[in-house]
């Protein structure tokens, strides 16, 4: 008899056991790793209703040629860029304050970091020859960062003022 009764309720508890596990299971997987990007693709450079900010005006022309919009961690957006003949570029922006950028971006001493102005606007080019450069700019409410992970020579600096007078981002809301 007492077989009879304890056999029963392992069962059950199993059975709790599976359920609990598995309901645990689909929660953590919709809450994202917070110790990598979280990105969401956009079909267009409007993160009003996710962030409070669209961009409303960027490069675009048969060099400059824009791919996906993303907005990474809720907070910044970033434009995918192919710059003819063969080369790729990430344009970030943020409101003041919430810029996201790669920690490979922000770890190395660059081998060249210069400050210049376009258009009266103070632009900061840090490059290091055949390896990973970025230009950052504020412009009002917003902070602005193009960024290339093997940018051939002096392309960040040749396509620095199409982006600085060309990127404009704004509030939404």
């Amino acid at each position: 008899m007492f077989d009879t009764v304890w056999f029963p309720l392992f069962l059950v508890a199993a059975a709790a056991i599976v359920v609990l596990a598995a309901a645990l299971s689909r929660t953590n997987a919709a809450v994202p790793d917070k110790s990598r990007d979280y990105q969401e693709e956009y079909s267009a450079p409007d993160f009003g209703e996710t962030a409070g900010f669209a961009i409303t005006s960027y490069p675009s022309n048969d060099i400059l040629i824009p791919g996906r919009f993303w907005l990474i961690n809720g907070k910044t957006a970033e434009i995918e860029y192919n710059i003819v003949p063969d080369n790729f570029a990430r344009l970030r922006v943020a409101e003041l304050g919430n810029l996201d950028i790669p920690d490979a971006f922000t770890e190395n001493a660059y081998e060249s970091v210069t400050t210049y102005s376009v258009e009266g606007i103070e632009v900061t080019q840090s490059q290091s020859p055949g390896r990973r450069g970025m230009i950052q700019w504020r412009k009002g409410e917003f902070e602005y960062v193009l960024l290339s992970e093997e940018p051939q020579m002096n392309l960040i600096g040749g396509v620095s003022t199409d982006f600085v007078t060309q990127t404009e981002a704004n509030k939404t809301g």
